[in-house]
């Protein structure tokens, strides 16, 4: 009788957390974008909509005549930024994807997969130290007067989103091939022919909603962009400087007055920038809806080859569709056609130009920044009377490594139990389908505007000023969804036979979840929280103005301020001169921690693989 009551107080305890942190997240989300709001709409006071977003005279601090805001080159420089970064992408992903699912073994595959992880795990600052050490440079010589431009910027970001575009899209194919391709082989069709006329215009969805999603992404970048793009307020020409919105919070949000119009703008701006994901996760989720088309509407059938084609069978295609002979086993041996040929080429050469990027990001800092590491630059703080001319970064790896814990306590149990309500607790219905939608959203929320937000609210309002915690709370919210979205891939992976078979023992749902699927689950949860500390670890906008600070001790509490390493890094780029030999060794520091990182998450996922097959 104790155990029924002792389980029943467990089952009870168990549900008040889910609901609780549950409330607890939702309460966040709603006040993060309701203040966004509150605090944009003063702006619009003294200035029309339409010349806000329309004119492009921006003088926040005039000091004769009055102040102008306009933001209509920063809006046209994200989205410029943005869709010139996603068709260079979009390009080659779709190649790397087609030679990764058809022309790459799978062990080797699996091998190159948790690269890919790495690549997108490292932090923007060290992109835009790239692009500034090497890309600026190269442009100079071909005759772009300062270096910096649009087209450098988008380069830069479509290396960035490189690794999320390339896994969706081979997923999505990989996926394909298994239903389609031997039973398309067994007619005769050629490989290239399969690839160009059946995956490809299957695989169509799934290309365009990869590059919706990856513009979220792209809009919001700050550093990377940042730090090569030029910074100025013009209209956006290929070599030429511009601007983006998320640029333009990121350099005026110290010097903005609080409660100022310079400081409503920049939140109205802010705005703009969420407005335009949000609008993109809508599309999105309309392009998740099931739709009926000659392939799609095939994936239940017993045929997987559509019967509506008859250019597969046509004579032009003769050649390429010669039958094998099944009895024998023989294959057609059709020469290879020019497109086969071409094909192949266009894939290998997107595979070999993505995976030399990443060599190249790791062999360059590893060559210019070993020289600078010695225990006495990991364990001592900077000195010199320039930043990071004579010392270490002790100090910034201490703090770095503060923020990233301190978020990810703050951010660990609400993101579990959100995911636990949504897989197991919410019924489907437009609640779920709204929950979803606001999570994706925040996954999309630029990370300046959440840095703006933190300075706002705890900086200022709460007056915790410049502090570890303040910082942390930012990260806090931007690793939220980051946990969050892959806890419930977790928990929706675990068989459904084990669930039902504890049901029909009489267990409840609590006491399931609780000794059967989070235990289960443990190392990949773990895994999880581990490659959010390494999100967080590499992350500047959010700390820029609430905790991190150009030098400061170790941190002793939550309120002092700390230094941390992306900011460091950044700093010392500024600086130039003398200081930049360390900022390879800062940048090649932070590489080696997101490695150990991404190396333990990985064996971590594995470990929990072998689990479940036994």
């Amino acid at each position: 009788m104790r155990n029924l009551k002792s389980r029943k107080l467990e089952n009870s305890l168990f549900l008040f957390f889910v609901y609780a942190f549950l409330f607890l997240s939702i309460g966040i989300l709603s006040f993060f974008f309701l203040f966004l709001a509150k605090e944009s709409l003063p702006l619009f006071e003294n200035v029309s909509l339409p010349s806000f977003l329309f004119s492009s005279k921006w003088n926040p601090m005039a000091f004769t005549g009055t102040a102008s805001f306009g933001i209509f080159h920063f809006l046209m420089g994200s989205i410029s930024v943005s869709f010139l970064a996603l068709l260079f992408s979009t390009i080659l992903s779709l190649g790397c994807s087609i030679f990764f699912a058809f022309y790459f073994w799978e062990k080797g595959r699996r091998i190159l997969y948790p690269l890919l992880d790495l690549l997108s795990g490292i932090p923007s600052v060290v992109y835009g130290f790239i692009g500034l050490t090497v890309g600026k440079p190269l442009f100079l010589k071909m005759g772009v007067s300062t270096g910096s431009c649009v087209l450098l910027a988008a380069v830069l970001l479509s290396i960035l989103i490189f690794p999320f575009m390339v896994d969706s899209i081979t997923d999505s194919m990989v996926k394909l091939k298994a239903k389609y391709f031997l039973e398309a082989r067994a007619l005769g069709l050629s490989p290239a022919y399969i690839i160009l006329r059946l995956i490809l215009p299957s695989s169509l969805r799934s290309i365009f909603l990869a590059f919706l999603l990856g513009s979220g992404r792209a809009l919001g970048e700050t550093m990377a962009v940042m730090m090569v793009v030029g910074n100025a307020n013009l209209f956006p020409k290929l070599l030429s400087k511009g601007e983006t919105i998320a640029s333009l919070i990121a350099l005026e949000m110290g010097s903005a007055e609080y409660h100022s119009l310079h400081y409503h703008a920049l939140y109205a701006s802010g705005l703009v920038l969420l407005l335009l994901v949000a609008l993109i996760h809508l599309l999105v989720k309309m392009g998740e809806r099931p739709r009926t088309s000659k392939f799609t509407s095939r994936a239940v059938s017993p045929d997987p080859i559509p019967s509506e084609s008859p250019s597969m069978y046509s004579s032009e295609n003769r050649e390429e569709v010669e039958p094998p002979s099944i009895a024998t086993g023989k294959r057609a041996t059709a020469p290879l056609s020019l497109s086969a040929i071409l094909l192949f080429l266009y894939s290998f050469l997107s595979f070999l130009l993505i995976f030399s990027a990443l060599l190249f990001f790791f062999l360059y800092i590893f060559y210019k920044g070993y020289k600078v590491i010695s225990p006495s630059f990991l364990l001592e703080a900077p000195k010199g009377m320039v930043l990071g001319e004579e010392g270490g970064i002790f100090p910034a790896i201490t703090g770095s490594l503060a923020f990233s814990l301190t978020a990810l306590v703050l951010s660990g149990l609400p993101s579990l139990f959100t995911a636990i309500f949504m897989v197991f607790y919410a019924k489907e219905g437009r609640v779920k389908e709204s929950l979803h939608f606001f999570i994706h959203l925040l996954s999309g929320v630029p990370s300046i505007v959440l840095g703006l937000f933190s300075y706002s609210l705890f900086v200022y309002q709460f007056k915790l000023g410049r502090s570890v915690l303040s910082g942390a709370i930012a990260l806090a919210i931007m690793i939220f969804p980051f946990m969050e979205i892959r806890m419930e891939k977790i928990f929706e992976e675990v068989p459904k036979s084990y669930l039902q078979s504890s049901e029909s023992l009489g267990c409840s749902k609590g006491y399931t979840i609780r000794r059967l699927v989070l235990p289960y689950t443990l190392p990949e949860l773990l895994s999880t929280m581990l490659l959010a500390f390494c999100f967080a670890l590499g992350a500047t906008p959010p700390i820029l103005f609430t905790g991190g600070v150009a030098f400061a001790k170790s941190p002793t509490s939550l309120l002092s301020p700390a230094m941390a390493l992306p900011l460091h890094l950044y700093l010392l780029l500024v600086q130039g001169g003398s200081s930049l030999s360390r900022a390879y060794g800062t940048a090649l520091v932070m590489l080696f921690l997101l490695l150990i990182g991404n190396e333990i998450a990985s064996h971590l996922t594995a470990y929990s693989h072998r689990k479940w097959q036994k």
